[in-house]
């Protein structure tokens, strides 16, 4: 692969990628494997990946999907290449059509990733809640909901439905109900629901933390973020609003009815949001660095885990073969430093 650099502003660069017959072939394989695996559509009809593709896409959807799975096969590699990191990369065109086995070029903008550091590293000190605690009120509320549930499916009601008749709860109803879930009494049934709540609780507790503990960092941020990087990264947490809400069959126009919202409001919370990720990345990037921390395999699963919860070993396989390596170990990095700042904060409960 040729990698030449065409433009540099100092913040974006302008690069002309050129791969050569052999690393198209294996984009046309390796590439559209990864982009089966990140789409599941694996288990699909068809005997290789492009089969499976055009197959659930159709021919012209497919070859779209093609071109940006080769695209983004060919993307990490070229920046592995060039040995730059990058906030984003965008902008890529290209006057051919990419074919196995034949020498294909682009030029892309990188949004080259700036290191930034703290005015201090010294492990901060913050105030917080005291840890609530599961309110047996709660589960109370909990099981009423879930009996409600069971009984308007089996009544072939809503649950707010008036004629809606509800049992009480029991041993012989849980045992009747819940027995698949392995529940078979009352007691068990409220264990189960205190379980769930206490671990739902702790994750959350541990946010909070965190995010208190990200506050006093921030204090120490040194250095800007430029409008660029904020204009970038809300174009791409747009994007994904945008996929969700197709995944969920929601239409835009929909979606702003529902909420009372324009798009420019939408806009600015998602700018909002992404100037809030720039810094909180930035921040864990230099904490890494400054604690010379090192990536252990634990990390690297942990970090599988956190991208693709269950497809662990398949993500993993199609990431190395794609060449997003790099942002996985990136990943990985920050979790590490996250890691670190959560065993090194003194918290302080609040009376």
């Amino acid at each position: 692969m040729k990698v030449e650099q065409i433009k540099d502003n100092g913040e974006e660069v302008r690069l002309r990628v050129s791969a050569s017959a052999a690393e198209m072939s294996k984009a046309f394989t390796d590439g559209l494997d990864a982009f089966v695996v990140q789409y599941q559509m694996d288990q699909l009809e068809g005997e290789s990946s492009l089969e499976k593709i055009n197959n659930a896409l159709g021919e012209e959807d497919g070859k779209a999907a093609v071109y940006n799975a080769v695209i983004n096969y060919l993307v990490p590699f070229a920046l592995e290449k060039q040995g730059t990191m990058p906030v984003s990369t965008y902008g890529i065109e290209s006057d051919e059509t990419p074919e196995p086995d034949k020498m294909f070029s682009f030029d892309m903008t990188v949004l080259v990733k700036p290191e930034f550091e703290l005015s201090s590293y010294k492990p901060v000190k913050v105030e917080i809640e005291p840890k609530p605690e599961v309110n047996e009120a709660d589960i109370d509320e909990q099981i009423s909901m879930l009996v409600r549930q069971f009984s308007a499916a089996q009544q072939g009601v809503q649950p707010d439905d008036a004629s809606l008749q509800i049992p009480e709860v029991t041993d012989e109803w849980v045992a009747d109900n819940m027995s698949p879930m392995g529940i078979a009494t009352v007691a068990e049934l409220r264990d189960r629901f205190r379980a769930t709540s206490e671990e739902e609780l702790e994750n959350r507790y541990a946010q909070a933390k965190m995010a208190a503990a990200m506050d006093e960092y921030a204090k120490r941020f040194e250095g800007e973020i430029s409008e660029k990087m904020i204009e970038v990264m809300t174009q791409e947490l747009y994007e994904t609003f945008l996929a969700q809400l197709s995944q969920e069959g929601i239409t835009l126009d929909a979606f702003f009815a529902q909420q009372h919202l324009t798009e420019e409001e939408v806009r600015a919370n998602l700018a909002t949001q992404a100037k809030m990720q720039l810094l909180q990345g930035f921040i864990l990037d230099a904490i890494f660095r400054h604690e010379a921390l090192k990536l252990e395999p634990s990390d690297m699963i942990a970090a599988m885990r956190n991208i693709a919860p269950g497809r662990e070993e398949e993500t993993f396989e199609a990431m190395q073969k794609s060449g997003r390596s790099t942002l996985l170990k990136e990943g990985a990095s920050r979790m590490k430093a996250a890691g670190w700042i959560m065993a090194n904060t003194e918290f302080v409960v609040a009376e």
